[in-house]
């Protein structure tokens, strides 16, 4: 098992040249063995940097398809974080406090805690506009989130991106 992965860490540093070109699950290791920008590789990529911790290792090198100026595009964080915490932030947003809820509201463009706090309590309120069936996906989120919280002149001041 270890030799296995040590021969994929190989292969991903040997295809570095294509850093900085990156599909929805980042840069990193997961991203090297998972190339197809479709739901359910990008999940796998994004759980399997997460797994092996290579994404830091990937950008302070330059390695695993990483460049210095970031993993993912500041506007596909956010799309990254719900697709991989679906289930928890539902679960979250429903009880109005957690630490999945919370790290969504900080890429939501909620820079202080008590942002954060409040965009907690609104998600709670809102629960029923924001997951709107059992089938709601996190594309369907994000644009719920989004009209929801524009719809709130104090939550989107305090919550601008």
């Amino acid at each position: 098992m270890k030799r296995s992965l040590m021969a994929l860490a190989v292969l991903a540093l040997a295809s570095s040249a294509q850093a900085g070109v990156h599909n929805m699950g980042g840069c990193g290791l997961g991203s090297m063995i998972f190339k197809n920008n479709v739901k359910g590789e990008q999940i796998l990529a994004a759980t399997t940097n997460g797994l092996f911790g290579n994404q830091t290792f990937g950008i302070s090198s330059e390695t695993l398809g990483c460049t210095k100026d970031g993993v993912v595009k500041s506007e596909k964080r956010r799309e990254v974080f719900a697709s991989v915490n679906l289930q928890k932030l539902s679960q979250e947003m429903a009880q109005g406090r957690g630490e999945f809820l919370n790290g969504f509201a900080a890429l939501s463009g909620c820079k202080d805690q008590a942002s954060r706090d409040a965009f907690a309590k609104f998600a709670q309120q809102n629960y029923q506009k924001i997951f709107t069936s059992e089938d709601t996906d996190a594309t369907a989120l994000l644009k719920n989130v989004d009209s929801a919280v524009a719809a709130d002149p104090a939550l989107s001041q305090a919550c601008a991106s």
